[in-house]
């Protein structure tokens, strides 16, 4: 069976063509939970899952009692539900633990649906799981979007309900809270809340309700870095050494790395028009001029200072060759050798 996509898995699901196995595995969480609670919603109603619905969770199965489990026949009702969350956690180390899944891929119980949850990747499609799986199965594949294509989501999540965004302001919603869709959506939960349906999203709500902390990320770090805002940037690193779980060093470093080899790329399409730069970098064309800006004060050869820089302060937080440095003192360190 060809992979679908979620528009189509969603369609069938809406209209109650459910097939006898679904798995739904990729990097991008949102999507497998919203088809795994657009399936939980659509196959049963509340009395018929007090007995034919089972949630479980991978580390604690065994093929053997999934199958067990698959093969009982529904209660009152036409279908039983199972769904297996963290399905990524499954032992398919042991052949016959596989041996187990591939038998009943290949002759599902017609009156089971069966929801494999596999988050964070995808089994590997060389072997027997994997082979029988994308054959068998209705195979999604959740793929992280790229940060210039949240903003489209972002707009298209808003007009299912009703509601609409200013461009700059669902720009906005994407530097404050990076590409994790679960995140963007909580806070989208957030903005529409106290809305009447029809209302527009704008950039002053962007700021006020997403906002309040949002000089304190990491993204305004980067942001104050690449503007050689010194006060600024300061003041947010020790905001971070007072509030370590709000920036541990670790996570603040990957977003570095990230913005700083966009910085790099922008000097290496330093030619390329304002859409070719958007689209080179992987950002919304909004904010391709603070890109260029950044670029403009770091030159090459101090950016790969700075990629020597965060490759040694990672290791640091990771406890490489630190010397018992406190991590709040280590961020302070990185961000005066950054803009000197």
């Amino acid at each position: 069976m060809a992979a679908e996509t979620f528009d189509s898995i969603s369609a069938d699901i809406k209209k109650k063509k459910f097939s006898p196995v679904y798995f739904l595995c990729g990097e991008e969480a949102y999507f497998i939970d919203a088809l795994t609670d657009l399936i939980e919603a659509h196959v049963l109603n509340d009395m018929e899952k007090a007995f034919n619905q089972t949630i479980v969770y991978g580390k604690d199965l065994t093929a053997r009692q999934i199958m067990e489990t698959c093969g009982r026949l529904p209660m009152m009702a036409e279908k039983q539900l199972v769904i297996i969350k963290e399905a990524q956690a499954l032992n398919l180390k042991a052949a016959e633990e596989e041996e187990q899944f591939v038998r009943y891929l290949k002759n599902p119980v017609k009156s089971t649906i069966l929801v494999f949850a596999w988050k964070h990747g995808k089994p590997d499609g060389r072997k027997a799981f994997g082979k029988e799986m994308a054959k068998s199965a209705v195979y999604f594949e959740s793929k992280a979007l790229y940060e210039n294509n949240v903003a489209s989501w972002i707009k298209k999540w808003l007009s299912e309900r009703k509601f609409k965004i200013e461009e700059e302001a669902a720009d906005l919603l994407v530097d404050y809270t990076g590409t994790e869709l679960s995140k963007v959506a909580n806070e989208l939960e957030k903005l529409v809340i106290s809305k009447q349906a029809g209302a527009t999203i704008t950039l002053d709500d962007v700021a006020t309700g997403v906002g309040v902390s949002k000089e304190f990320t990491p993204f305004e770090l980067n942001n104050s870095l690449g503007a050689k805002n010194k006060t600024k940037a300061y003041q947010i690193a020790n905001y971070f050494v007072a509030n370590p779980k709000s920036g541990p060093l670790v996570m603040v470093v990957a977003t570095m790395q990230t913005y700083f080899n966009k910085l790099y790329l922008a000097h290496q399409y330093r030619n390329m028009m304002d859409k070719d730069l958007a689209a080179a970098i992987k950002v919304s064309p909004f904010f391709v001029k603070d890109y260029k800006a950044a670029a403009r004060n770091f030159n090459e050869q101090k950016l790969e200072q700075i990629f020597y820089l965060l490759e040694e302060y990672d290791l640091r937080a990771k406890g490489v060759n630190n010397q018992g440095v406190k991590e709040g003192e280590l961020m302070k360190e990185l961000v005066v050798k950054i803009l000197n």
